[in-house]
């Protein structure tokens, strides 16, 4: 049997409309084999993302605990501590995407571009309240209650975005959601009530400060929304959630530092970070870190879909516990956590995935139009 003769068979009709039939059904295969290949990429480089979640975090708690005991040890302190090397870290990060945006061939005349859309300028009001609020108080909660605890509280970020939307947009939470957020308020109960170590005061503060973080990051999403719709990501996120972020960070450690009558402490902070290789090293590794967390999460939405990305970045809250135990091993950031701990992080990823997208649909390799 030629050629021709088996495009003409019956399944796809006779002659020259059995061809054209051939040619679609060929065409539109091709192109779902292609749509297959950019979700299963979209969705590896989103679990990647989530794996930086946790690490770039960790990498600047062990900078601050590198100088930790040769500088003060009161809670302002340590905020202050924790905001100005982080600010440090994500303007460098910042710095870092810019340069690959241009390298990878998007023109420097785009960041004018960007600046001069105003929605995209909201996107400084959301890096002002995640950056120094939600990143900051993250990086201060993993030091004083552990990674895997204050990531537990971490993640109800989504919740908070379901409750406000319900507010103020008048969106229905759907009973899926709604049962997503029961299991999830349940794994951080057992985490962080069970799983508590006992007589540790500084794990109550910690978790407290925690629960700042969520709020900070659900606000982040509401009014980051639209800028993200009418500008480029790859750019208007590096420029203002990134660059303009370390910046609002280390000017609040500074005015901090001045109003609370503390002016010598920023001096202190630079000549013990710049004494010190090893936490200069984590400081790089913090902005490395921060670099490709930021890039790869935005790049996930493009392959693979919203509904399918956010799923995947909110597993930070699992990926805490091999990560912490990778970092304890290789000496860099000591790491505590037990069975209640464990079993309550993996209960409120089971609970978050649910509140994002549809269990069933999360690895479906479908277009990501229907996202």
């Amino acid at each position: 049997m030629d050629k021709v003769t088996k495009m003409a068979s019956p399944a796809t009709g006779n002659g020259a409309q059995g061809q054209v039939m051939f040619v679609k059904e060929r065409v539109e295969a091709l192109y779902q084999k292609k749509q297959m290949r950019m979700i299963a990429f979209g969705l590896t480089i989103a679990f990647i993302s989530a794996v930086l979640n946790i690490v770039f975090p960790n990498f600047n708690v062990a900078t601050t605990n590198q100088i930790n005991g040769q500088f003060h040890s009161t809670l302002l302190a340590s905020y202050i501590m924790s905001i100005f090397t982080l600010g440090i870290c994500e303007f460098s990060g910042g710095v870092f995407c810019l340069i690959w945006n241009i390298v990878r061939g998007i023109p420097a005349a785009e960041i004018g571009r960007n600046w001069r859309v105003k929605s995209g300028r909201m996107i400084m009001l959301s890096a002002l309240i995640a950056g120094p609020i939600g990143t900051g108080c993250t990086v201060v909660a993993y030091s004083l209650c552990g990674t895997t605890y204050a990531a537990c509280i971490v993640a109800m970020a989504p919740i908070i975005t379901c409750f406000l939307s319900r507010i103020f947009l008048k969106e229905k939470i759907s009973g899926r959601a709604w049962t997503g957020i029961v299991i999830s308020i349940v794994g951080a109960l057992i985490a962080c009530l069970i799983g508590a170590p006992s007589g540790s005061s500084q794990f109550a503060v910690g978790i407290a400060i925690a629960c700042v973080c969520p709020i900070a990051f659900a606000l982040e999403g509401i009014i980051g929304t639209h800028a993200v719709d009418v500008t480029d990501p790859m750019f208007s996120c590096p420029m203002y959630r990134m660059v303009a972020s370390g910046i609002f960070q280390v000017v609040i450690a500074i005015f901090l530092s001045a109003v609370t009558g503390h002016d010598a402490w920023i001096g202190q902070l630079v000549t013990l970070i710049t004494s010190n290789n090893r936490c200069m090293l984590f400081m790089l590794c913090t902005a490395i870190a921060m670099f490709l967390q930021y890039n790869m999460a935005y790049c996930s939405y493009n392959y693979c879909g919203a509904a399918k990305a956010e799923a995947i970045l909110f597993t930070s809250t699992f990926w805490s516990i091999p990560v912490g135990f990778a970092m304890q091993a290789a000496g860099i950031l000591p790491y505590h956590v037990n069975i209640a701990g464990i079993i309550g992080a993996i209960v409120v990823v089971v609970g978050i995935v649910m509140v994002v997208a549809k269990p069933s649909e999360l690895f479906s390799l479908r277009s990501t139009e229907e996202d």
